[in-house]
């Protein structure tokens, strides 16, 4: 069987939400992600509101996934920014990307690839693509419905990512690490040192992404 991150790929009886879930949960830890199950926005705002550093900022697609999201943030204390809001008042683009660098991004993933433990993000404009790239930390906030069993069960979401006109669109496996460098892993050179993964609970209307049986 295939194998990544020294884990098997896909375990012959991961059908089952439960099933994926587990397997995507070992993949993405293996790649050194943290993992964070929440059952409603205040669990996951207690989340956030412990592991956040620095300025906090979200997408716009983040804040209208969860809109109870910001409100309860900034009830709890924690200011929270809208990239876009930001990039507003900053069209130059060095400008924008020195002004999102650093503190905790929050951003909501597409899917999850329960194989490689990978989270899709799709975005539609530079700010909200910089927010997952340039913070020390990012807080990924990943619909439990929307996890997929494997890479080529992707191939529907990204046709509709790329109709639905979302030009930036990422395959994240962890923080940022390379070893090009006289081949010495490097965490966080590239992009975000941490990665915290906050599993929300199915709700009603999340989208899915079923595949035909191959």
């Amino acid at each position: 069987m295939p194998r990544y991150w020294g884990c098997p790929l896909m375990a012959p009886d991961a059908t089952t939400p439960r099933d994926l879930l587990d397997l995507f949960t070992r993949h993405a830890q293996a790649a050194g992600a943290q993992i964070v199950q929440v059952a409603d926005v205040a669990a996951a705002v207690a989340t956030i509101a412990t592991i956040s550093d620095g300025p906090l900022r979200c997408t716009a697609a983040t804040q209208a996934r969860y809109p109870a999201l910001g409100p309860a943030l900034i009830a709890a204390g924690l200011p929270l920014a809208v990239a876009e809001e930001i990039a507003a008042g900053l069209p130059d683009p060095p400008t924008l990307a020195a002004t999102l660098a650093g503190g905790t991004g929050l951003v909501t993933a597409y899917a999850g690839i329960a194989e490689t433990g990978s989270l899709v993000l799709a975005d539609d404009g530079l700010a909200p693509r910089l927010v997952s790239m340039l913070p020390d930390m990012c807080i990924v906030l990943l619909p439990g419905a929307a996890l997929l069993p494997a890479l080529d069960d992707a191939a529907r979401l990204l046709i509709d990512l790329d109709r639905a006109g979302h030009r930036y669109v990422s395959f994240v496996t962890g923080p940022s690490r390379t070893a090009d460098i006289e081949r010495v892993l490097t965490i966080g050179v590239q992009g975000p040192k941490e990665l915290y993964i906050i599993i929300t609970a199915a709700e009603e209307g999340d989208a899915t992404y079923d595949q035909p049986t191959r």
